[in-house]
């Protein structure tokens, strides 16, 4: 299996199991323009299973908007839509984590600024 990197911003807050077995995340970055002159941007999902990752850095440290790199490999997985039918999507399993920003840090610059 290989691993990749993928460093971007979080899309939305981390969605976290109560029990902190699961964390959910989109990771954006912008990759230039398009040939209209758009900007470009691509995204992936990522889950962690890393219960300790989960409980001390995601939950706590991570929110929309903040920049992370992550480390892991790319699984294949099946769900159901909410319209019934059967789909299947690419979800980046996070190995390792790193933050490049925290959710406190832009919370204390933001207070600072007004």
């Amino acid at each position: 299996m290989q691993s990749v990197m993928f460093t971007g911003r979080l899309a939305a807050d981390p969605q976290v199991t109560p029990d902190f077995g699961k964390a959910v995340f989109r990771l954006i970055q912008n990759r230039g323009k398009d040939a209209d002159g758009r900007d470009r941007t691509v995204g992936v999902n990522c889950v962690s299973w890393i219960r300790g990752l989960n409980e001390r850095v995601i939950a706590r440290g991570l929110a929309c908007g903040g920049e992370v790199v992550v480390f892991g490999a790319f699984h294949d997985t099946t769900y159901t839509a909410r319209d019934g039918t059967a789909r299947a999507a690419k979800e980046l399993v996070v190995d390792r984590l790193t933050a490049l920003d925290w959710a406190s840090e832009r919370e204390l610059a933001e207070r600072e600024a007004a």
